[in-house]
């Protein structure tokens, strides 16, 4: 074969490489851009900040923070914020309409009297109350055990 036509033959398959090279890095580049975008939680700051809006009534503290994002986050649902306090007493539903007001959150709803029962052993809820907006869910349960314990979760619906 002639040198004239062995860089004919070698250039066809040079530019074919180049182009499958090219495509490639493409591919991987809106890949990795989609991961993070799907995994990084867009809306995670919204979620925080909602549930960072509420106020814990008079006589609770805090004993936990978790705010969920990222690789776990579709299995469990993207973002989530969850906050817990225990409390010297159990709140009113009227306490916890209020305060979910206050945060920002419009219309939510109380399923329980949150009262205490004095025959029951273990953890067990006294009420929940749900509120919704702005692409978000917040949900508030008391609970009685030992002492009394309110979770809040915020989550991205």
């Amino acid at each position: 074969m002639s040198q004239a036509r062995h860089a004919i033959d070698v250039e066809p398959r040079y530019r074919s490489w180049i182009l499958a090279a090219a495509t490639s890095m493409a591919v991987v580049a809106v890949g990795v851009g989609g991961a993070v975008f799907t995994l990084g939680g867009g809306g995670e700051s919204d979620v925080v900040a909602a549930a960072n809006r509420f106020r814990p009534l008079a006589g609770w503290w805090q004993v936990e923070i978790e705010d969920r994002s990222g690789a776990g986050c579709l299995d469990s649902g993207c973002p989530m914020s969850v906050r817990r306090w225990q409390a010297e007493r159990p709140p009113t539903p009227g306490e916890l309409r209020r305060s979910i007001e206050a945060a920002g959150w419009e219309r939510p709803g109380v399923d329980g009297d949150c009262r205490p029962t004095g025959n029951r052993t273990g953890a067990f809820p006294l009420c929940t109350a749900e509120a919704s907006g702005e692409g978000m869910r917040l949900t508030l349960t008391v609970q009685q055990a030992e002492s009394f314990d309110v979770t809040m979760t915020v989550e991205s619906r």
